[in-house]
């Protein structure tokens, strides 16, 4: 008598995808998809998120800054 995953394994075929393969893919979903301005947050982009669970991506820091926090930038003239 052989084991039943072994006996099901040769009749269905063994998995195209390794344990490893399917880790990587759950790690990628922890990531969000878009920041909270709708920019798409790609491999290799950093990004926070906020107390109020905002997702923020770097290149949007000044327009989150302005729009929720409310700061105000100014230019020092010579």
């Amino acid at each position: 008598m052989e084991h039943p995953e072994i006996e099901y394994a040769m009749r269905t075929g063994y998995p195209s995808k390794d344990y490893l393969d399917w880790e990587r893919e759950q790690e990628k979903d922890d990531n969000p998809v878009e920041d909270m301005f709708g920019s798409e947050i790609l491999e290799g982009d950093k990004w926070f998120e906020d107390s109020e669970g905002r997702i923020v991506l770097e290149d949007n820091i000044d327009d989150y800054l302005i729009e929720v926090i409310g700061v105000e930038f100014f230019r020092a003239l010579k």
